[in-house]
């Protein structure tokens, strides 16, 4: 569609998808990404600046909206409680980069931020687009979001820009779709696509659509019968005649699927349809204001975002009434500034020196890039001098960096490319032995000869060696027989205790510290048709030496630099590195080795199994209704309970569709009438068939029947390990059969599996820090704390189990900044009980509660908490919120007030919490170190395979099964001493679910 220049030209964002997009496109997974040196994120505020400038230079927009969804549910949520369940609460750091953001578009690019309770921001977008073709705007929809496409109107002039081509808009701008864009990409015209997702659904957005219904169908269903509308009008016909009868695609298995899910796919239109005609809370005024020069500049500066700095005179240009030439005196300032080189309001030194912009364009300066000469060893000479230089290095202050490169990220499946080592700070102190690269032209040593000349050095504990990622390399070398000795850096280890939140990639370490862009490995490998090698063996020796000796260098750098940095910040961390994350690595890498076995078969009975219960549940729930309904149906649940049953419509919300029936809403209503438990029942067994029973089977490797999870060291913020492919620490025990799914992990063949769990840790943890006397000579005296808790609160001498769980609920519950109205919630009890409780709880107990408020204290005044060996979890608050309080002193803060934020009170709960999650796993750390130290030391025949949170899982030969035992619990019972006594509990079984 041709640009015309009758009409001003409108620019809507959709700023969730830019942010989400953004934050996404640095970092892994939604972990790490940019920041500043003292930790504030800046991935989102950095890649949507960048691209909502890169997108709109050529376009020239006379007006600028930009439109975001709030923290509050919608009406979609309350029609369908499944709506986005799926979806991960975003990262703390997202939200704290987000207000960064908003405020500089706010108050310093002076644009209207739009923002409708109730409703999402594609709604809002409807509607400004729809009221401002209306008053004469030609409006241009900047997102990667498909569903937008609804809103293309080729006689409205309303189009989308489309960003489809990464995670933001690249250089060369989005698609510009207009009604002919979105039928070659979805086969519908705009006014159809809302049809078209009623009929596929999208699991992007727990949209359920009709079973079965795949795009080309529906296009079909959607050519001969107009609408979904019509699409059921023939349906209802052609049952009506009979059931051979048909008519176009409306025939065979078909009609089944369009009549069983007739109501879903009513709800996912009403789901799927954005809305242009909502309540605002207020008009926004859409022309262009006066940009906030001065302001932007010294808020981009305060952030280190150095490129987009410079970027001021275009930030200026575009979004400024009268552009250029209104605006001349900031654009003048600006260019005399660049001009002069001078320095930054921060201090921050300009490109190529440390503190760059951590977020530069991904091109560096051959300054900035040292141009390293690494030896390429493809003779025996060449290696046997390599060799002799290697054994020369015994320095532990400078560690010889070590790097492999491989055919794939599973250590399991990759094959061995080449070796990377650098010994020194100069440019050629390196050199890179290729052993795999299928080049035939290439001189090559065979890798036996390379790994047996290599063996002395690499196994040998008496030379230091840094790497990135040392589990990764120790396992590949395993694979060919080698145990990888003297380690003493590994950099992502270091750079998580510097900063558990930053981005630890060596790349992102290298932007941030040095202000260097490497060669990343999407440059070197990816796709054929972009000149890429398919895989690392495919690529020139000479760009593989290149690239894998700037890892090498960078790594070494770093192991040197970060070690200072922890010792300047005081020996805890020093220590932590040392004494838990280097000699806990090579522990998780031979679990990871080790794997643990599943029971495929068995998977198998119980996949079956728990579909018969499914299908007897199901039946059960409607008898016990007395009418036939669809269970996933939310609508004919909805009006079974409140219609047709009666219950208390008071229980539930009322949604445009009918009555909500979330699982809050049946909780309230399982003792009203015996379908409800039926259908919670129904609904938790079939998420727990799909997630697990039926998904593990996929995961096992088929040479060693075993499941290899990856142990995460360097992930969670509290200093926990997660496990991933797959994650083995969210399985659930609540119930029967997410118990059951335990009993398909098995020892080795004739062996036994033994389970030992620390015994309330966590609640031990929080009674040696806060000194809380009562709790402390209860434990000494092996007392139950959860009876003795609900004596001192019902103020009685005996207790009924009933009472004990309660006195329980509240111990771990105030670990975790539980309010009155969970308490409530989780115990039966009225609020007006649970306030009491809660208060007698803190008269009780005023340690724990002064201990639990001084953290969120301290990480307002300092910015981090602490564990008892020193691991900090960093917060990084809003500088125009919260972030005003860093500094001051921790007991002069108004907790109330502070606390009056709905994500600033996350965070604080988060704070009060931190030190003792995070002392619970370096303690678990330092026993799992010491166990594997101590099965080695007495050649005992037992392996230990799994850690979740506060669980150590072993296989056993049965006949040393008595010593293994006695020595799993004296070393996790005595890892650390603290002012209660550790207690580990063990069970031995067959399989998980009996050591259990």
């Amino acid at each position: 569609m041709p640009e015309t220049l009758e009409k001003p030209l409108l620019l809507l964002v959709d700023g969730h998808s830019l942010a989400f997009r953004s934050f996404y496109a640095f970092s892994k997974g939604g972990e790490g990404g940019l920041a500043t040196k003292d930790g504030r994120p800046t991935s989102v505020t950095y890649g949507f600046l960048k691209a909502l400038l890169d997108n709109s230079k050529g376009l020239k927009p006379e007006g600028v909206a930009i439109a975001f969804d709030t923290a509050e549910p919608t009406f979609r949520h309350q029609a369908d409680a499944n709506y986005k369940a799926h979806r991960d609460v975003a990262p703390e750091v997202f939200f704290q980069d987000l207000d960064q953001l908003q405020t500089i578009l706010r108050e310093r690019l002076k644009l209207p931020l739009c923002l409708a309770p109730g409703y999402e921001a594609d709604d809002v977008l409807g509607t400004l687009a729809n009221r401002a073709a209306g008053s004469g705007w030609r409006v241009r929809i900047l997102s990667g979001d498909r569903d937008l496409f609804q809103l293309v109107d080729d006689q409205r002039d309303i189009a989308v820009l489309y960003m489809g081509g990464g995670p933001y808009a690249k250089s060369s701008g989005p698609t510009l779709i207009n009604e002919a864009g979105v039928v070659a990409k979805l086969g519908v015209m705009p006014n159809k696509v809302v049809d078209l997702k009623a009929l596929t659904g999208d699991s992007s957005d727990n949209i359920p659509g009709v079973k079965g219904v795949g795009p080309k169908t529906a296009i079909n269903l959607l050519k001969e019968n107009n609408d979904l509308d019509g699409v059921y009008r023939v349906l209802e016909e052609v049952e009506a005649e009979g059931p051979k009868a048909s008519r176009g695609a409306v025939k065979g298995a078909l009609k089944g699927k369009l009549s069983a899910d007739r109501d879903n796919a009513y709800l996912s239109r009403h789901l799927a349809e954005i809305l242009v005609d909502i309540p605002l809370p207020e008009e926004p005024v859409l022309e262009l204001g006066p940009v906030d020069g001065e302001g932007l500049e010294e808020q981009l500066q305060d952030l280190e975002l150095n490129s987009l700095v410079r970027q001021i005179p275009s930030f200026v240009a575009t979004f400024s009434s009268g552009g250029l030439t209104a605006n001349a005196h900031l654009l003048e300032e600006a260019t005399a500034k660049k001009a002069k080189g001078a320095p930054s309001k921060a201090g921050v030194a300009e490109s190529g020196e440390a503190g760059t912009d951590p977020a530069a364009t991904g091109v560096t300066s051959p300054s900035t890039r040292p141009e390293l000469a690494p030896q390429v060893v493809s003779t025996r000479e060449q290696l046997q001098s390599l060799m002799q230089q290697l054994m020369g290095c015994t320095n532990p202050s400078e560690p010889v960096a070590v790097d492999t490169e491989t055919t794939d990220l599973n250590p399991f499946k990759a094959q061995l490319v080449g070796i990377g080592v650098c010994w020194g700070a100069g440019l050629s102190d390196l050199a890179y032995i290729p052993v795999g690269h299928t080049d035939p032209a290439l001189t090559q040593l065979p890798l036996e000869v390379v790994l047996e000349q290599l063996a002395p050095w690499l196994s040998s504990p008496s030379h230091p060696k840094a790497l990135q990622n040392a589990k990764y390399d120790r396992l590949i070398l395993l694979r060919h027989g080698l145990v990888l000795g003297g380690v003493v850096m590994d950099t992502l280890l270091a750079d998580y205790l510097r900063d558990a939140a930053a981005k630890h990639s060596l790349d992102g370490m290298a932007e941030r510290d040095y202000g260097i862009t490497p060669t990343l490995f999407s440059d070197l490998v990816g796709k054929a048709k972009d000149g890429k090698a398919s895989c690392f063996a495919e690529v020139p020796s000479d760009q593989a030496a290149l690239y894998c000796a700037m890892d090498v260098h960078l790594t070494r750098r770093l192991a040197i630099d970060l070690r200072q940095q922890l010792q300047a910040s005081g020996e805890q961390l020093t220590n932590l590195l040392d004494q838990v994350e280097l000699p806990l690595e090579p522990v998780l890498a031979l679990m990871e080795a080790t794997g643990i076995r599943i029971d495929l078969s068995y998977l198998d009975t119980l996949s079956k199994e728990m579909g018969e219960t499914l299908t007897r549940l199901e039946a059960d729930a409607k008898q016990a209704a007395g009418v036939d309904f669809n269970l996933a149906s939310p609508k004919q649940l909805g009006e079974l309970l409140f219609e047709t049953l009666g219950l208390d419509r008071k229980k539930s919300r009322r949604t445009k569709t009918g009555y909500s029936t979330d699982a809050t809403v049946l909780d309230k209503l399982a003792d009203d009438h015996p379908v409800v438990p039926l259908v919670l029942e129904h609904r938790v067994l079939s998420k727990l068939k799909s997630t697990y029973v039926d998904a593990l089977p996929q995961l096992v490797e088929a040479e060693t029947g075993r499941v290899h999870t990856d142990f995460n060291q360097a992930v969670t913020a509290t200093g926990r390990l997660s496990s991933s492919n797959p994650n083995l620490q969210n399985i659930p025990v609540r119930t029967e059969y997410s118990r059951r799914i335990r009993k398909a992990f098995l020892p080795q063949e004739h062996w036994t599996l033994l389970s030992a769990d620390y015994s309330q840790i966590e609640l031990r943890i929080l009674t040696h820090l806060s000194g809380e006397e009562v709790l402390q000579q209860a434990y000494r005296d092996g007392d139950d704390v959860h009876a003795l808790t609900a004596r001192l609160l019902l103020e009685k001498d005996d207790v009924s189990a009933d009472e004990r769980r309660l006195g329980k609920t509240i111990n771990f519950g105030v670990i975790y900044g539980m309010g009155a109205q969970r308490f409530a919630r989780e115990t039966g009890v009225s609020q007006t009980d649970a306030k009491e409780f809660l208060s007698k709880y803190r008269e009780r107990y005023p340690k724990v509660f002064a201990f639990l408020e001084l953290q969120e204290r301290l990480a307002l005044s300092r910015g981090y908490v602490e564990t008892i060996m020193g691991r900090r979890r960093p917060f990084h608050f809003d500088r125009n919120g919260l972030g005003r309080l860093l500094g001051k002193d921790p007991f002069e803060i108004d907790l109330d007030v502070a606390r009056r934020g709905g994500m600033e009170a996350q965070q604080l709960r988060a704070a009060a919490n931190a030190p003792i999650q995070g002392s619970s796993a370096d303690i678990i750390k330092l026993a799992m170190i010491q166990l594997q130290a101590a099965l080695q030391q007495h050649s005992l025949p037992a392996r230990l395979l799994l850690q979740v949170h506060d669980e150590l899982v072993l296989e056993v030969e049965p006949s040393a099964l008595d010593d293994v035992k006695a020595l799993v619990v004296s070393t996790m019972e005595k890892a650390v001493e603290l002012s209660v006594p550790l207690v580990a509990e063990t069970g031995v079984g067959s399989n998980w679910m009996e050591a259990k």
